[in-house]
């Protein structure tokens, strides 16, 4: 995703674009389809794997936040100082 709006969940957290709802319940963020990764969290697009084991959205690159955090795409800080 080449912009990204960031927005609050009801639940405090914060997430990249529209949150979409998962089969599982979740919310997830980003373009593209809802798709199952392999260790069974959902993201937006195709899974990839981050250097963590963590599986992230296919909207870009998988990059490392200045935070340690991995994020894809360009890292944007949301206002509770997490990474998106």
């Amino acid at each position: 995703m080449t912009t990204k709006s960031i927005r609050m969940l009801p639940d405090g957290r914060f997430i990249a674009g529209t949150p979409r709802r998962a089969p599982d319940g979740t919310l997830v963020g980003g373009n593209g389809p809802i798709t199952r990764a392999p260790d069974g969290t959902y993201v937006a697009g195709t899974p990839q794997r981050a250097p963590d084991g963590s599986y992230k959205g296919g909207g870009g690159p998988v990059r490392m936040a200045p935070d340690g955090t991995f994020v894809v795409g360009p890292a944007r800080l949301a206002p509770d100082g997490s990474y998106l």
